[in-house]
């Protein structure tokens, strides 16, 4: 797992994520928003990126097959 945080001038930081990190990052977010009223809104931008992981995930599968 791999991640470069950077710090922008504006206070707002870029990250960059590996393939796993970002899996960590979404689930992490849909896992806290159960118990956080604030990052509920999150949890539709996280649960679009795991699917678009998993969909990436069978292309792979299917090509190799």
């Amino acid at each position: 797992m791999q991640a470069a945080i950077k710090k922008m001038t504006d206070g707002s930081l870029a990250l960059k994520l590996d393939a796993d990190a970002a899996r960590a990052v979404f689930a992490s977010v849909l896992f806290a928003s159960r118990f956080h009223e604030g990052i509920a809104p999150l949890t539709p931008i996280a649960k679009q990126g795991l699917k678009q992981d998993r969909q990436k995930l069978a292309r792979r599968v299917a090509i190799c097959r």
